[in-house]
């Protein structure tokens, strides 16, 4: 393999890696209880993943001190 072809499949290889990651990521922001693609089926709990999301939530606007102008 000369040095273009290791550059093209570097490239190729990062860049969707990169696209699955974001897929995924926008898979999870969705919500969607049941998603399928390319023939897999994914079927989730998203009450549990939606009360987790609300107590990460309410818990860093607790931890969240006012700030004081001096």
């Amino acid at each position: 393999m000369n040095a273009e072809q290791q550059i093209f499949w570097t490239f190729f290889i990062t860049s969707m890696c990169g696209f699955i990651l974001a897929i995924t990521r926008q898979m999870y922001k969705s919500k969607c209880k049941r998603v399928s693609l390319c023939g897999l089926v994914i079927e989730r709990d998203i009450q549990a993943e939606i009360q987790i999301d609300e107590q990460t939530v309410e818990n860093q606007q607790q931890n969240q001190s006012p700030r004081i102008n001096v």
